[in-house]
Order: structure tokens, then sequence, then C-alpha cells
């Protein structure tokens, strides 16, 4: 429990029977679901932006990593659009089981690696803010760190 769950609701709240209390504003709700939407359109695409939810399993070896995709590939993607599709259909709901927690886990991490990417996020140095459009990447990237802590806190329990 944080310092602020005394005076604010968590985002996320594990309740004795197991289910988990969504506590989001809309505006909240739609930039989730929007960037859900983007990512899932995305990952129909080969964007680069991907990089970082597919990184190559045998580094520099692009023999095996070609051999690795074609038969993973498919199924990795599809794990993702699942767990896209949960988030998508319970963006409304004030109430989740601990399945459906773990898809936004897994979606949220997922969206703020592609926009990691974007921002070109490295651990040795912060993303340069150049301008709105970019400042705007940077605050969902930061509050999805931020979200993404919070579930993580709320399914440890």
């Amino acid at each position: 429990m944080g310092i602020f769950d005394a005076v604010f609701d968590p985002p996320f709240r594990k309740r004795r029977n197991g289910r988990y209390t969504v506590n989001l504003s809309e505006g909240e709700r739609q930039l989730i679901e929007d960037l859900a939407l983007d990512l899932r359109e995305m990952l129909t695409t080969d964007s680069p932006m991907l990089q970082r939810l597919f990184p190559p399993p045998y580094g520099e070896n692009e023999e095996r990593n070609q051999g690795y995709s074609a038969l993973a590939g498919s199924e990795l993607v599809e794990r993702k659009f699942a767990a896209l599709d949960v988030v998508t259909n319970t963006i409304s709901a004030e109430d989740l089981s601990e399945e459906e927690v773990e898809a936004w886990m897994r979606s949220i991490n997922d969206i703020r690696l592609v926009l990691g990417t974007v921002l070109n996020v490295s651990e040795d140095q912060a993303p340069a803010v150049t301008d709105e459009a970019t400042q705007a990447l940077h605050d969902s990237y930061e509050y999805l760190g931020m979200l993404l802590e919070r579930i993580i806190q709320a399914l440890l329990g």
C-alpha cells in the first residue's frame, strides 16, 4: 500500500473475494483504450516500433532468429491480441478477475515498450522532449509506468 492510498483510492485494489476494484477516470480509461487499439493495429504491421516486444532470442544469429519467428511468431502475436482484447472489452469495468488484471498488466507493459521505442528511452539517458506531441507521449509513458507498478502491487496483494 502506497503512502497516498489512505487519501486516494489506488487504481487497482484486490478485494477479499479475490476480485479487483478498478478506480480509473474516464480520461484514463480513454487513454488506455486508445493506446491499446493503436497497439492492436500496429501488431498487424512490420513496424520497427515493435522491436522491444519481440527481441531476437538468439542475438545476432539471423538464421536461428528467423526460424524462431516462423515457429513462434504468430502465437506470440495472438497472445498479445488476446490480452488487448481483454483490456478493450473490460475498459469500462469497475470489477475484474485476476486473469483480467494480468491481461491489463501485460498489455500496459507492451504499450510502454512500444512508447519507449518511439521515445528512444534507454537506461543511459532520459528521452529528449522536443515538442508537445513528444511531451504527450512521454507523459503517457510515465503514467503507464505508474499504473503498471500499481497493478503489480495489487496482484501481490
